[in-house]
């Protein structure tokens, strides 16, 4: 929840921040390199990570999304494409213009891609009508817009699609958050968290999604591995009303393409059976994003948090048992009078304690920092709470209404409000801002933690526009509008802000559950989910085939599996056990660091520094074991690769472990050395019959142990 600041003091340029020496890394916005062969009809645009291709000989399309250390070579199968159809079904294309205009500007890293193209069916007929597409790619993500020029005269269309590709198969896991609002039935407190599906292609009875509302935010991914979203930008009357007056005119469909082999997406703005009437320019501004991956294992995540605790702060003492058991991350948390003493930081203030809780708050900064715990801070991005003078003077002006009421919604829980709701769209991106400034200007902080870290539907006049029912207020930066608006391109402007603020080396830690999204996680350094959303475990842990996208996403960064959030308190110790070995398993941790963690994640101590491998989860071809029960994942990297052997059963078990190293992620011709280890012993076990017929290894219930092989 919430943390925040209504702050007095004008911050300083200078970042008090404390960092470590500079080591540039992904999460560090770069510059496009861009090539042009007209020969050869492409348009390259391109960073050390992933590099996008457009088809100049095909209305200028998208046609590459290739990730640099990701596993599928290009994760369209079949090009990006728009069209318009008309009521007698004769389609117009842009893939089939073989000559668009195209011109490409700079504007400082990013890069923007002009196109006009003529939609054209597939004998070359020209329908008259023309597709200016903007691409503004940025880091991590691009900006899309595209305007279907009509002309004065009205044109009788059935379906107009912004997008329509056949993606990667391997894609099979995805999820949306619906585009409908209270006013089109959605719940009283429109939060949109995702849906999540799979969609197996080519063998299995899963269910395409097929939705009359074009969802605000789709995601497809490889677990774990990298994936592709879309998403709309802030001006939902662009999806609603535009094209018919009304909302559920459109069609998003995700569904399984057999030939070619794939996901097939389509985003369709109007798909009707009957005909509406075109003319002027339709305008659809979205997103497309993809996951900044670094192409080594992320380190282990092992965290804590501290309060003000009723003025009883966390000792000395207390801090070194966190660094000596491994934590190497630690945020304050104080957003709700849980104690009901008064004594806890309420969203928008600042100082949110008395001059010697601000001297506890800042010795336990300190103290934690000397011995090797980078310290961040708790920030909600929605909530101000009503005590704040912030609120009494802007309330109105700054709140997300989510319906025509005009009432705003406060987060309460039993122990006092967090605070009301505030949308981006609006003067409180600025305070938000400041309010974090001012913080990190006068406390050595390596960096912030954001909660509430999300887009949200609002429906406030005062933003843009005109509410539903048509209230009028003043006009904001979009033309008036009869829906809604979500702060979507405030919220990538303001993570780009905060990368900016906290520096190349500074600690991002975003807290998306249920809302998980690779635009603003590329900005950030740790993530951390799965705290609602879902039936909690309390008599048995899903296998690991089964485990939900958010939990490891596309393991771009490190990422916490929050337990109080995922375990019931009635559930035994073997189901915290196994969700612990599950995490292990899967690269991820759970979040904060459960007694559990500190204990298992200690076998990992032998490899060192984790970001020197390649990691690879149960999906691996390089290790074949004996038992349903049992689960593997390696680090591998030249020479040398080490093996996790998980056993999820509730006996110890001896498991029959068949190795081929030519499989590895970094591939060796031989085994001349198999050893089974810890941190205080080393058993040497027999290389050759490992990748013969197999070794036997005896794994603990609900633990795991370790194997290192080398040339």
């Amino acid at each position: 929840m919430p943390l925040r600041t209504r702050l007095y003091s004008c911050c300083a340029a200078l970042c008090l921040l404390s960092f470590p020496a500079f080591a540039q890394s992904s999460t560090w916005p770069g510059a496009y390199e861009v090539s042009r062969q007209d020969s050869a009809g492409t348009l390259t645009l391109s960073t050390p990570y992933y590099t996008f291709q457009h088809d100049l000989k095909h209305g200028a399309e998208i046609s590459v999304v290739s990730l640099k250390h990701g596993a599928a070579k290009n994760l369209l199968v079949k090009p990006v494409n728009a069209l318009i159809a008309m009521p007698d079904g004769e389609s117009f294309q842009s893939q089939n213009d073989s000559a668009p205009e195209v011109a490409v500007e700079d504007s400082g890293k990013a890069r923007i891609v002009r196109v006009t193209a003529r939609l054209l069916s597939a004998n070359g007929k020209d329908s008259g009508i023309r597709l200016r597409t903007r691409y503004e790619y940025r880091w991590g993500y691009l900006k899309l817009r595209r305007e279907f020029v009509f002309g004065n005269q009205p044109v009788a269309i059935r379906r107009a699609s912004v997008l329509s590709t056949v993606l990667d198969p391997s894609l099979d896991n995805f999820g949306y958050r619906q585009g409908v609002t209270e006013q089109e039935g959605g719940s009283s407190y429109f939060y949109g968290a995702m849906q999540w599906r799979k969609l197996r292609a080519g063998a299995y009875f899963d269910p395409p999604l097929q939705t009359r509302y074009v969802p605000y935010y789709l995601v497809l991914a490889n677990p774990g591995i990298e994936g592709i979203e879309w998403f709309v930008s802030d001006d939902l009357s662009q999806w609603d009303y535009q094209t018919a007056g009304k909302p559920g005119a459109g069609l998003c469909r995700v569904s399984s393409s057999l030939s070619p082999l794939g996901v097939n997406v389509n985003i369709n703005p109007l798909d009707v059976t009957g005909q509406v009437r075109a003319q002027g320019t339709w305008t659809f501004d979205s997103y497309i994003g993809i996951p900044i991956l670094e192409g080594h294992a992320n380190p282990t995540w092992l965290h804590a948090a501290f309060n003000a605790n009723g003025g009883k702060w966390i000792t000395e003492e207390r801090i070194q048992k966190w660094a000596d058991s491994g934590i190497r991350t630690a945020h304050c948390h104080n957003d709700g009078d849980s104690l009901g003493d008064g004594i806890f930081w309420r969203d928008g203030s600042y100082p949110p304690y008395s001059p010697e809780g601000m001297k506890e708050y800042d010795r336990v900064i300190q103290q934690c920092q000397a011995r090797g715990i980078q310290v961040t801070t708790y920030f909600s991005n929605k909530q101000l709470h009503p005590s704040t003078q912030a609120y009494k003077d802007h309330s109105q002006e700054w709140g997300r209404k989510h319906t025509d009421s005009g009432e705003l919604h406060h987060d309460a829980a039993a122990h006092g409000e967090f605070g009301a709701l505030m949308c981006m769209k609006s003067g409180w991106l600025q305070e938000i801002e400041h309010n974090i400034d001012t913080v990190l200007s006068n406390h050595k902080l390596n960096g912030v933690y954001y909660d509430w870290n999300v887009a949200l539907y609002c429906n406030n006049p005062l933003h843009v526009g005109k509410t539903s029912n048509g209230v009028s207020g003043q006009t904001g930066t979009l033309a008036l509008s009869p829906t809604g608006h979500w702060d979507m391109d405030e919220l990538l402007q303001f993570m780009e802000w905060t990368r900016n603020r906290v520096g190349p080396q500074g600690q991002v830690i975003l807290h998306t559950t249920m809302t998980p999204m690779f635009a603003t996680e590329n900005f950030a350094d740790r993530v951390v989910g799965m705290e609602w959303g879902y039936g909690r475990l309390s008599r048995s842990v899903p296998p690991v085939q089964e485990l939900p996208l958010e939990w490891n996403f596309a393991n771009a960064r490190s990422r916490g599996v929050i337990g109080y959030g995922s375990i019931d308190k009635s559930a035994p110790a073997s189901v915290r056990q196994l969700l612990t070995l599950e995490t292990l398993l899967t690269g991820t941790t759970p979040w904060p660091a459960s007694a559990e963690a500190i204990a298992l994640y200690k076998i990992l101590t032998p490899l060192g520094d984790l970001t020197r491998y390649k990691f690879q989860d149960w999906r691996n071809h390089a290790v074949q074991l004996d038992s349903p029960e049992a689960i593997s994942s390696l680090y591998s990297r030249s020479g040398e690769a080490w093996i996790l052997i998980g056993n999820t059963g509730a006996q110890s078990r001896q498991i029959r472990v068949k190795l081929d190293p030519k499989a590895l992620p970094a591939p060796l011709d031989s085994i001349s050395l198999l050893q089974q280890v810890d941190r205080s012993n080393t058993v040497a076990l027999n290389a050759t019959r490992a990748t013969g017929e197999g070794e036997s290894v005896q794994v603990p219930a609900y633990g795991a142990v370790l194997l290192r092989i080398t040339r």
